[in-house]
């Protein structure tokens, strides 16, 4: 088949002097074939860890199709989620995916959900259940964290906070709790979404005495005791936490730990961890609390963070005092955690 003629025009010479065109004629040929039939079917994508560095990506909404995340009924007592104010509900993100009669605020995933602020692209909290009895070591492999293509990107914070720093990816479900049951890496793998990440300054995440050092501590003990355990997560939230790369870094993290005693009577506890002085040295801000591993009340967790626990005061344990505390609402964790009250 010929497709006509290719004009190729030099206009100049090493003297300056416009030479003529010259012309050539290209023949190609071109063999067409057309199938008629049913098209090859593609092998749905396979996700897999993979060597380097981490990737910003999303799997198929299908994948968390039938997700029905954390169970209220799980330890006996019924435990709800918190109400949200009205701004809260406001800016929550919206599950573009929840089945209708369900609460569209709540991403399920494998043992725990997630209710995502949409306008500081954290989450306002998590929560998990976690069932010491049956919970397994699972080994970490190279990170890949996902956005979660329920909500839109814009909502969540991506890796470029993260890149050339000392901030953490920090997990809020930390990633062994969920790991129990039939599909232990599926519930290892959900804990890597942006959704459940929170930016942590490297000393506080992997801190023995502060985040690492709590979240160990919860599942150890609900190992070692056979408990099933319910933990709600969070960072705190303020209008005046300092900016960074478009995003404001929280300054303290929030737990609110729920298990039965024998006789099935709930407990509650919570807790407030401080990072401020870690930002300040990484930040040279100035620092409103002092680092450090606190338990609090309900109502002072409340008063912080506006979600609304007030329906486990009833079920809440004493603060317990090591004598060493200045206030009466805010007691200071020992170093080993003996006085955290289980």
């Amino acid at each position: 088949m010929v497709l006509g003629k290719a004009a190729l025009r030099v206009d100049h010479d090493t003297k300056g002097t416009i030479m003529q065109p010259t012309r050539h004629s290209l023949t190609v040929p071109l063999n067409i074939t057309i199938g008629i039939g049913e098209p090859a079917r593609a092998e749905p994508a396979e996700v897999a860890y993979v060597e380097g560095p981490a990737l910003e990506i999303a799997r198929p909404r299908s994948y968390y199709d039938g997700y029905t995340g954390y169970d209220p009924g799980f330890l006996g007592p019924e435990l709800p989620l918190p109400e949200l104010s009205g701004e809260q509900r406001r800016n929550a993100a919206k599950n573009n995916d929840a089945p209708a009669g369900k609460d569209p605020t709540v991403l399920p995933y494998t043992h725990f959900s997630i209710v995502v602020n949409r306008r500081r692209q954290l989450a306002y909290y998590t929560v998990v259940n976690i069932d010491g009895g049956k919970s397994a070591t699972f080994e970490r492999q190279a990170d890949k964290w996902y956005f979660d293509p329920r909500i839109a990107e814009s909502e969540q914070i991506g890796e470029s906070l993260y890149r050339r720093n000392a901030l953490d990816r920090g997990h809020l479900v930390r990633r062994l709790d969920p790991v129990w049951g039939d599909d232990k890496a599926r519930a290892n793998d959900d804990t890597f979404h942006f959704t459940n990440c929170s930016p942590q300054h490297e000393k506080f995440n992997q801190g023995k005495e502060l985040w690492q050092g709590l979240e160990n501590f919860i599942l150890e003990n609900a190992d070692i005791t056979d408990k099933k355990m319910t933990v709600f997560t969070g960072p705190v939230m303020d209008d005046d936490d300092p900016l960074y790369k478009g995003a404001r870094l929280p300054l303290a993290f929030w737990k609110v730990i729920g298990y039965c005693k024998p006789g099935d009577a709930l407990a509650v506890s919570a807790y407030m961890l401080e990072q401020t002085q870690l930002l300040e040295d990484m930040l040279g801000l100035e620092a409103v609390f002092d680092a450090g591993t606190y338990r609090v009340s309900l109502a002072q967790l409340r008063e912080r963070i506006g979600l609304d626990f007030g329906y486990l005061e009833p079920h809440e344990t004493p603060l317990t005092s090591d004598g060493l505390e200045v206030r009466v609402d805010r007691v200071p964790l020992r170093n080993d955690y003996s006085n955290l009250v289980l």
